[in-house]
């Protein structure tokens, strides 16, 4: 399946690369074995970009049946762009340092939005935990992955990706802050729930598995780290600093119960 375009509103065009411009790799001095693991993530990177360019998507199009106002929906729909050229760099990346094509799959978005069906909920939730939520743990993965790596075109393409995360979970919390006041209450105390939900989706999706390794005492080249793949370690700390630093006081600003939703974030119906 190849990633497609997003229709609304419309996307660059596909054909034209958007790794050109990076330095060429640097990859000799690596093991074959040692390539095959770091390079792989790639292709998964690629997949779950275009699943959050679909979100975008999703968004975007919940904002205009919900009828909402503000700069932020463009905001989105610049997002859309962003996320798509993240999801072909990534696998053109992949492709320069020798990694499969990417598989991608749709089924976790569809997921999440047949549990959404009114434009205003799926417009709020999208908001607050895939943008907000969701874009500000994105930042610091990317940003200890880029501070972590030393292959020229690695970095070089962590570093573009990183700059957009960055404005990605500032729009994220713009855009909820500007539309909690609009929002009624029932609303708002779903999104308590919801809020919850996501943190723990986040945890076991990033920490979770790097957790395991831990557990398992399975060894960790240094390599990898130079080729982008976090240390366990490192992901696990840029995770619980992302959450507990700037997700849950950022949701005691807009008016949620932060702490609340870390600590119940298993317990939420």
């Amino acid at each position: 399946m190849h990633p497609p375009t997003a229709r609304s509103p419309k996307a660059a065009n596909p054909a034209t690369p958007v790794a050109a411009d990076l330095p060429a790799p640097s990859i000799a001095s690596y093991e074959e074995k040692t390539l095959r693991f770091a390079t792989a993530a790639w292709p998964m990177r690629a997949a779950e970009e275009l699943r959050s360019a679909l979100i975008f998507r999703a968004l975007y199009k919940a904002s205009q049946r919900a009828g909402l106002t503000g700069d932020w929906p463009a905001r989105v729909a610049s997002g859309v762009h962003d996320e798509l050229r993240h999801s072909r760099l990534c696998a053109e990346v992949g492709a320069r340092v020798g990694a499969p094509r990417p598989r991608y799959d749709a089924t976790p978005v569809r997921a999440r939005l047949s549990g959404l069906p009114d434009p205003l909920l799926r417009a709020a939730s999208l908001l607050l935990v895939e943008l907000a939520i969701g874009e500000t743990i994105s930042t610091y993965l990317f940003r200890a992955g880029y501070r972590a790596s030393r292959e020229p075109l690695t970095r070089a393409a962590l570093r573009s990706i990183l700059g957009d995360e960055v404005r990605h979970q500032r729009l994220g919390w713009d855009a909820i802050g500007a539309l909690w006041p609009t929002l009624p209450e029932a609303l708002r105390a779903e999104l308590q729930r919801h809020a919850a939900k996501g943190l723990a989706g986040c945890e076991q999706q990033t920490a979770k598995p790097a957790m395991l390794w831990l557990k398992e005492r399975r060894p960790f080249e240094p390599a990898y780290a130079e080729l982008g793949v976090l240390r366990p370690e490192q992901r696990v700390e840029a995770f619980y600093f992302a959450v507990e630093r700037f997700v849950v006081p950022r949701l005691g600003r807009l008016g949620l119960d932060g702490a609340r939703a870390w600590e119940q974030r298993y317990r939420a119906p």
